[in-house]
C-alpha cells in the first residue's frame, strides 16, 4: 500500500488493480486521516484516469450493500461540485419521473460541496431512509419511485465523510456517486461539472450495460441549467444543445439559486411540485426530466417528454405523490 500511495502522491496514475486496492484500504480503515485528506487532495491537483475510475467505481460497489429490485429503474443524479449552489433539480426531477409513470431508483447524500444535497433536503421534508430492500422494493411497486440513501449502503464512503464536509471542496468522490448505485440499475441519467468528466463517464458506461445519458452545461452546471448551450452524451454518441432548440428561453444563475439554507432549498422543492414555482425553476426541472424520461423510453422524442413533464407538474401528480411518500 506504501508504494501505492507513493505512485498517487508523485503523480503516476494508478492500473485498475491499484485503484481497487486503495479504495479497500479506505473502507479497512488502513488509511490514517491524514492519510485520507491527502489522497483526496492528491486528486484535486490532477484529473482522474478511466483506469482509475474503473478501479474505484469497482471496489465501491463491491463493498457496497447490494439491493436487489423488481423492476428496471432509472437513476437521476449528479456530482455535484459545480459550486453554483443550485436547488434539488435530479431530486425533484426524480419525484416527476416517477409521477409520470417511469420508475425510478434515486441514489443521493448529503451535501459535502452545497447547503442542500438530495439527502438532506428529503430528510429536512420527511422522508424516511430505509436500507430494507423490501421497504424499497413496495416503495417502488406502490410508488415508482425509491431513495437510495448512499450511507445506508456505502459502509467505505462512511470513512472519508468527514473530511470530504470539511475540505468542502470537489473531490473524486463527487466523481464517484452517480456510478455507485447498489441497486445497479440499467439505466442512469446523470449531470457532470466538466466536459472532460462527461467523456470519462461516457468512455467508462460504455463498457457496460446500462443505458445513459451525460449533460453539461457549457459555463459549469452539472445539469442542463438552461444558462448557456449544453452538451449531451449518450452511447449514440454526442450533440451540442441550446435552450431555445425546445422552445426554452435562457436563465441566470440568480434564478436556480437554491438558498442559503436547507429550509430555503425544501421551499423551493415544494413550490415546484405545487406548480407556485417561477418560470426559470419550471422550466430547467422539465427539461432535466425530459432528457431522463428520453433515456428510459427513447421512443419518445425529447420534446413529447418535455411537455409530459411540464404536464405532470401543473397537475400536481408529481406533489401528490411525495406527498404519499413523506405521509
Amino acid at each position: 500500500m506504501k508504494l501505492i500511495f507513493e505512485k498517487v502522491a508523485f503523480g503516476f496514475p494508478l492500473t485498475v488493480e491499484e485503484s481497487y486496492k486503495i479504495i479497500v484500504a479506505l473502507a479497512e480503515q488502513n488509511l490514517n486521516n491524514s492519510q485520507v485528506a491527502a489522497l483526496m487532495a492528491f486528486f484535486i491537483k490532477r484529473s482522474i484516469s478511466m483506469e482509475e475510475l474503473t478501479g474505484f467505481r469497482k471496489a465501491l460497489l463491491d463493498l457496497s450493500v447490494k439491493v436487489k429490485l423488481d423492476r428496471d429503474a432509472i437513476d437521476v443524479c449528479g456530482t455535484g461540485g459545480d459550486h453554483k449552489n443550485t436547488f434539488n433539480i435530479s431530486t425533484i426531477s426524480a419525484v416527476i419521473l416517477a409521477a409520470s409513470g417511469i420508475p425510478v431508483a434515486k441514489h443521493g447524500n448529503f451535501g459535502s460541496t452545497s447547503v442542500s444535497g438530495s439527502s438532506d433536503v428529503l430528510n429536512f421534508m420527511g422522508y424516511k431512509f430505509n436500507s430494507d430492500p423490501e421497504y424499497l422494493n413496495n416503495q417502488l411497486n406502490e410508488m415508482n419511485i425509491c431513495f437510495i440513501h448512499a450511507p445506508l449502503f456505502h459502509p467505505a464512503l462512511k470513512t472519508v465523510a468527514k473530511s470530504r464536509k470539511e475540505m468542502g471542496v470537489r473531490t473524486f468522490f463527487n466523481l464517484m456517486g452517480p456510478l455507485i448505485n447498489p441497486a445497479e440499475v440499467r439505466f442512469q441519467s446523470i449531470g457532470v461539472y466538466n466536459l472532460d468528466v462527461a467523456r470519462l463517464y461516457n468512455y467508462v458506461l460504455q463498457q457496460t450495460q446500462t443505458a445513459y445519458s451525460i449533460v453539461h452545461s457549457l459555463d459549469g452546471y452539472d445539469e442542463v441549467s438552461l444558462t448557456s448551450s449544453f452538451k449531451y452524451f449518450s452511447s449514440q454518441g454526442e450533440k451540442l444543445f441550446e435552450p431555445d432548440d425546445f422552445g426554452l428561453s435562457y436563465k441566470t444563475q440568480k434564478e436556480l439559486f437554491g438558498g442559503e439554507t436547507i429550509a430555503e432549498a425544501a421551499k423551493i422543492f415544494s413550490n415546484v411540485l405545487a406548480n407556485s414555482c417561477t418560470v426559470a425553476q419550471k422550466e430547467v426541472v422539465a427539461i432535466n426530466t425530459a432528457f431522463a424520461m428520453n433515456c428510459f423510453s427513447p421512443l419518445k422524442s425529447i420534446s413529447e417528454c418535455l411537455a409530459i413533464a411540464f404536464e405532470t407538474i401543473e397537475s400536481k401528480k408529481a406533489l401528490q405523490l411525495f406527498n404519499k411518500l413523506i405521509s
